[in-house]
């Protein structure tokens, strides 16, 4: 058997490669493509997805001609475009008499705003179309005084219909119900943000003597004023508001005249950034990166696929587009995630004032920053020679554990030019104390990270614990179960006498030691195993295919374990014809490789001839182990022909070297396919495992392990112990998992794989909403789904729709499970930091 298997994922830092460069030349950097199966390419179509353009800094001003309004005189002109300009953006002006603006004249515009004076139009439909297709291509609209598409100019008893209308006014979030009347005296103001829309004076409905009925058909709708017909049983309606798709005031609600002049009451300056820039109505981050530097772009790739795989909903802003953002641009986000190596083109203000408005901020790159250094809770360092570290100490209490903390030495890290502000808080250091690494504004919601090493895969998890902390409470979605593979069995066995245990043969050691002992020491911790098979460790790769050495054992040893383990109700999988990957591609691991598509088929179809020779139809194999955990879509293909009952692949979660790594997804070609990837591996209770335990419990939920049976005869893999103190230390880890991760349920891997499509479905959606006595989070998702909190700044008070799983001691993290498909926690603010510093 080939004993490179995962030893470099095992021992994560065992290699001391320094990343002192900010060139990106790590073995990760030059992982072969299998035809297409790169993690990399993956997440790089995940970020495509869902990367933003912030469109232009143009707002194109409709104004109507025959309402007597010219380019150089209308209402836009004399009451808006100064709030425009002040948010940053340029006018430009359309005659909507001229006909309707072309697609190329919307290229590079943010906004269309309307303000006419009359409610006739040449073409009102044509009117209406350019409106819904302006704002489905993604643009803002607002409507400010008459609609002006009520009906034809050349046809003044023709209007439009009620329900043409609202196709297009319901984008807005409202719905016109007719109920017009003039008369102030069964008018009533309901609810008004009076900051909004009494800035020049008092709303008076005896003044204003205007109704119309318009229902609230967006929930997330903004309503700053809302007037009630009290001889009517409606609700009440509302009158200037916003969302997602831009804003609208009704007419007359807008100015009054006083000794004949118009007295604004409306600051638009407010309704304007309200309009073009809505809030966040759940929580959701913007991550602004450059893709085309290689340590950023990679660190951005594994960010994206660990926020997909938690469900915490993000977008992503390219370097090529941070020119065109304007102050304001980032308020859609809870939280913005700096990925970028300088602050080149982006304007600090973009920054200053999406923090000036309560957002929460990340920096998880070492960068060159100068501007935005007071953002980050930084200043410019006073040795600007300072430029790598080495080691790291973070303590307990920021990874979700009982007190785990990261202690290690054997690493090096490159920085940038920024440390801690003298009233930051650190979390992080070098490994001798003297460099800080991560820091945090004293009210926690901005963290800094100054080095480079988030191109290590395997520590993700810092980062993304960075995105709960600077949250009043951090939110995601946790898998919250474990499973436990155990490669190469049943396997072929020789009969052979092997150090370190001489004594005994293989067989006897698999049959009468490693079996029953570790069946007993699984089952001692509630953990279902599966166990995958493999026939050969020949280098057969052409025609004819034997399968002598799986029946070399004395008394057919290999077949009658598999049997033991069906009896015990084992999950079989399938592991190999032989070892050899199943790929034509050249590899390092790999002595041989396949000669032809063909051949590998002809392989898995004579170990699928094995199979239903010795064992039940029913038993064929649901899950897949790739041989040295490498494999090709080729290789998926034909294992998914031959093998249809297959439905879990599973490769690496992480690896360093030429290891096939894999997010937790349907493979795209096969979406009954699913890439279940193992975390950590082997016996051995060492800080290496630990750290991959905690980081796969920490970001997925998942705690994903495997071991050999033959571990013990492999000097590396065993570390050069006995089985007795490999089988100690293995306990050791499983008790390690039990007591940081009691909410981890062990499951099989049939329930791994459905737990697995039913979180992909389950949508879960993070609403947080401060409210005068406390807060409250809303989570929608599906029942059974489970969740994880981070309560910053809060304590929880009360739950309706959810239970506690488990509640941490040594640092603030709370694990739920939904019992409804909404769940609201209740919370009320503390003034005592969770998570203090070093």
């Amino acid at each position: 058997m080939n004993t490179k298997i995962v030893l470099s994922f095992l021992g994560i830092f065992l290699l001391t490669g320094l990343y002192f460069s900010c060139q990106d030349d790590s073995p990760t950097g030059e992982k072969i493509e299998l035809r297409g199966l790169t993690r990399e390419k993956r997440s790089l179509e995940l970020i495509r997805k869902v990367s933003r353009d912030p469109l232009g800094k143009r707002i194109l001003a409709l104004y109507k001609s025959t309402d007597g309004q010219t380019e150089k005189e209308n209402e836009i002109l004399y009451h808006v475009q100064p709030h425009l300009i002040n948010l940053g953006f340029t006018v430009e002006y359309w005659d909507i008499d001229a006909g309707m603006p072309s697609r190329e004249k919307l290229r590079e515009t943010r906004a269309v705003i309307s303000w006419f004076r009359g409610a006739s139009m040449a073409d009102p439909e044509a009117y209406l179309d350019f409106m819904d297709n302006t704002i489905m291509s993604g643009l803002k609209y607002i409507i400010i005084d008459n609609f002006g598409a009520y009906q034809y100019r050349m046809e003044q008893d023709k209007f439009m219909e009620p329900a043409r209308l609202n196709l297009s006014l319901s984008k807005l979030g409202i719905w016109y119900s007719g109920k017009w009347t003039d008369d102030a005296s069964v008018l009533e103001i309901t609810s008004k943000d009076s900051a909004v829309v009494e800035a020049g004076g008092l709303q008076d409905v005896s003044k204003s003597r205007l109704y119309y009925f318009f229902q609230i058909i967006d929930k997330d709708l903004d309503v700053f004023l809302s007037v009630k017909r009290n001889d009517e049983d409606v609700p009440p309606s509302p009158f200037i508001v916003t969302n997602r798709n831009g804003g609208f005031i009704l007419s007359r609600y807008i100015y009054h005249m006083e000794n004949g002049q118009a007295k604004i009451l409306i600051d638009f300056n407010e309704f304007l950034r309200r309009a073009l820039f809505p809030r966040a109505k759940q929580e959701r981050i913007g991550i602004l990166t450059d893709l085309n530097h290689p340590q950023t772009k990679k660190i951005s790739l594994l960010v994206a696929e660990s926020l997909k795989r938690t469900q915490c909903a993000f977008e992503v802003i390219e370097k090529q587009d941070f020119k065109k953002l304007v102050p304001g641009d980032l308020t859609p986000y809870t939280t913005v995630a700096l990925i970028i190596p300088n602050e080149q083109d982006l304007n600090p203000n973009v920054i200053a004032d999406f923090y000036s408005h309560g957002g929460s901020l990340i920096s998880l790159f070492g960068g060159y920053f100068t501007n935005l250094a007071p953002y980050l809770a930084s200043r410019v360092k006073e040795d600007p020679d300072v430029k790598e570290g080495f080691g790291y100490v973070f303590k307990p209490g920021f990874l979700l554990s009982e007190g785990f903390g990261m202690k290690y030495d054997d690493v090096g890290w490159g920085c940038g030019n920024l440390e801690p502000a003298g009233d930051a808080v650190i979390l992080g250091t070098d490994f001798n104390g003297f460099q800080p690494i991560v820091w945090a504004s004293k009210d926690g919601r901005v963290l800094t990270w100054d080095w480079h090493l988030f191109i290590i895969p395997e520590l993700i998890g810092l980062a993304f614990e960075s995105f709960l902390y600077v949250r009043p409470v951090g939110t995601a979605a946790t898998l919250g179960f474990g499973h436990m593979f155990i490669d190469d069995c049943p396997l072929p066995m020789y009969n052979v006498k092997n150090e370190p245990l001489e004594p005994i043969t293989d067989t006897d050691f698999y049959m009468n030691i490693w079996w029953p002992e570790i069946k007993q020491l699984l089952d001692a911790h509630g953990i279902p195993a599966s166990s995958y098979i493999i026939f050969n460790y020949n280098a057969q790769v052409e025609r004819p295919f034997t399968g002598a050495e799986f029946f070399a054992a004395e008394n057919m040893a290999s077949l009658h374990l598999a049997h033991i383990m069906l009896d015990q109700g084992m999950e079989l999988g399938f592991h190999g014809y032989n070892h050899v990957s199943l790929t034509c591609e050249d590899t390092e691991v790999n002595e041989y490789k396949w000669t032809s598509i063909e051949n590998m088929k002809g392989a898995l179809n004579e170990g699928k001839r094995y199979w239903l020779s010795m064992l039940p139809r029913a038993s064929l194999p649901f899950a897949y182990v790739a041989p040295n955990n490498i494999i090709s879509e080729e290789g998926i293909k034909a294992l998914h022909e031959v093998f249809p009952t297959i439905k879990i692949i599973s490769m690496l979660y992480w690896s360093r070297t030429e290891e096939v790594c894999s997010e937790m997804a349907p493979n795209s070609q096969f979406p009954e396919l699913y890439y279940f990837p193992r975390i950590s591996s082997g016996y051995l209770n060492t800080d290496a495992n630990q750290k991959l335990i905690v980081a796969g419990a920490g970001v997925p939920g998942v705690v994903s392990h495997f071991i050999h049976p033959d571990d013990v005869y492999d000097p590396d893999r065993s570390g050069g112990l006995t089985w007795e103190k490999m089988k100690t230390e293995f306990a050791d880890l499983l008790d390690f998992v039990a007591y940081h991760y009691p909410w981890i349920e062990w499951v099989d891997i049939r329930e791994a794989y459905y737990r697995l499509l039913v979180q992909d479905e389950a949508q879960f959606c993070f609403k947080w909403k401060d409210n005068p006595d406390g807060a409250q989070l809303t989570v929608h998702t599906v029942e059974g789904q489970m969740f994880r909190i981070r309560p910053n700044t809060y304590s929880l008070t009360g739950l309706d729709g959810a239970e506690i799983i488990y509640s941490y001691k040594s640092m603030p993290g709370i694990i739920l499970k939904a019992e409804d498909k909404e769940c609201v926690l209740y919370f009320k603010p503390h003034t005592t930091s969770t998570a203090g510093g070093m």
